[in-house]
């Protein structure tokens, strides 16, 4: 066995703790230079390859926790730690990631901020989970033939071109299991090159009417030139967990097809689950990613468009195009002139109610992640796509030095909460540092966040000069401001291996 990091590259995980990295790797050619829209993605070759990864943190919060994107990580207020050893193999016809870990910590009460429905849920919730667990944080196994298979999958996701956020898809939460169908990684034909992946979850234990289902079908065409030209959309269904009016029993069956359906709801009225109009209970979600890659000046520019919602007919979509839709733009440039090591972009999240969707009557209930009965989107508590939630927008602006032994990157997050529903609207502000350095192949980092939070809980009135005398957030319901400071230590090492080369 021997050492390679070319040869010896397993995968890119779905974690955006590494997407600066990998991107900037790619561009430098030291990477297979593919999309990484839909995470995780393996190098499957004609070569058998396994990698271990070694993982520590030790994290400090003094309050509330509110961190995003931090899967099984996420910590309360008080102290924790957490380790895991991640073993992941490559091979033809075969592709496997197990990573167990072990997380403890010693968690002090919190006071909540109590929030009406879909706000009920954003990510200051105080953990009810027990405080010491251990369990798979990744777990994935895959049997394929040229890159196309089947496999099952309890770990990691990201779907979208996004470092911050996501419509559909994040690691913002535990991994719930689910069962894959598709392809791991970009098939190439040419200078085209396919993606696509079909997803199916039950994510409750119940097996008549309760039990509730997610669907997704992701698909993505990229066009390899002097640009580099990504299209790609995923659709999802949550669906089942009640009775239908109709009386019509929904069934796993169901579940595992709906997503092939009709996209308008007039090619639904005749179905069984379906009311006279062709609507259903069900949450569906629908987005169409466009990435643009410049490998000469090292940049990436990217847009993400959502609906929540089926149409009427091709005239409803036309006539009121804004109807629940959400968007996120931003892009990513690693170099400023000469300067190769310097890395800056930008990302804009906008779920705001729209301008159709206020004035249908909707009683000023958010589209997105909307629906109790799913419990607005989340698992085990926690939002699995967009952090900020229902009815937010989110901007994320970030600049610094990234090389390859060094990384100091920070970046500013301003983040709001019920911007049309409520007056005024929550407000939360967050600097941030990440610094990270390798020694003999040994990163070692610490990561620093101080986050600013206002009008908590939507108080009902507000004064001018509130801002200047912050009430605490444990006085319930009269919270106004909240300062959270988190600082995260963490050492990891990683360890490819090109076992065989099946060539030779």
């Amino acid at each position: 066995m021997f050492c390679n990091t070319m040869m010896g590259q397993t995968h890119i995980g779905a974690d955006p703790f590494y997407l600066l990295q990998v991107e900037k790797k790619q561009f430098q050619g030291k990477l297979p230079n593919q999309s990484n829209t839909f995470r995780p993605i393996f190098f499957i070759t004609d070569s058998i390859a396994s990698s271990i990864r070694f993982r520590a943190e030790n994290y400090f919060n003094n309050n509330n926790p509110n961190q995003e994107n931090m899967d099984v990580r996420y910590f309360s207020k008080g102290y924790g730690n957490f380790h895991s050893i991640q073993l992941s193999l490559n091979s033809p016809y075969f592709s496997f990631i197990a990573e167990p870990y072990i997380r403890s910590g010693n968690f002090y009460k919190t006071n909540n901020v109590k929030r009406p429905g879909p706000f009920s849920v954003l990510n200051d919730i105080t953990l009810t989970r027990e405080q010491t667990s251990s369990t798979f944080r990744n777990l994935l196994a895959f049997i394929h033939y040229k890159g196309i298979g089947f496999g099952l999958h309890h770990g990691n996701r990201w779907w979208g071109p996004g470092l911050h956020t996501s419509l559909q898809m994040t690691n913002n939460t535990f991994p719930f299991p689910a069962q894959i169908i598709g392809t791991l990684q970009e098939l190439r034909i040419g200078n085209i090159g396919i993606y696509g992946l079909y997803t199916f979850a039950q994510l409750d234990d119940y097996d008549d009417f309760r039990a509730k289902y997610f669907t997704s079908l992701s698909g993505q065409l990229t066009w390899y030139g002097p640009i580099i030209l990504s299209l790609g959309f995923n659709r999802s269904y949550l669906s089942g967990g009640s009775k239908l009016s109709s009386g019509y029993e929904w069934k796993e069956k169901d579940a595992r097809s709906v997503v092939f359906e009709g996209v308008f709801t007039s090619n639904l009225v005749k179905k069984e689950y379906t009311n006279i109009r062709g609507g259903d209970p069900w949450d569906q979600t629908l987005a169409g990613y466009l990435s643009i890659t410049l490998p000469e000046s090292n940049a990436k520019l990217f847009a993400e468009f959502g609906f929540n919602d089926n149409r009427m007919f091709f005239a409803d979509l036309l006539s009121q195009p804004d109807h629940t839709l959400a968007t996120i733009i931003g892009f990513r440039d690693y170099g400023i002139g000469n300067l190769k090591n310097w890395v800056y972009g930008f990302e804009w999240a906008n779920l705001l109610l729209t301008y159709t969707i206020r004035h249908r009557g909707i009683d000023g209930t958010p589209a997105w992640y909307q629906r109790s009965i799913y419990n607005y989107s989340t698992y085990e508590g926690r939002r699995w796509a967009a952090h900020s939630g229902a009815d937010s927008d989110d901007w994320y602006l970030f600049a610094g030095y990234l090389s390859k032994n060094f990384m100091f990157i920070p970046a500013i997050n301003y983040e709001r909460h019920g911007v049309v529903s409520y007056r005024p609207a929550e407000v939360k502000i967050e600097l941030r540092l990440d610094m990270r350095y390798r020694y003999n192949d040994i990163w070692f980092g610490a990561y620093f966040e101080r986050q600013y939070e206002a009008f908590l809980g939507f108080p009902d009135y507000f004064y001018v000069d509130e801002l200047n005398n912050p009430v605490d957030a444990s006085d319930g319901p009269l919270a106004r401001t909240r300062l959270t400071n988190t600082f995260i230590l963490s050492i990891s090492k990683k360890i490819n291996f090109n076992i065989y080369d099946l060539t030779e």
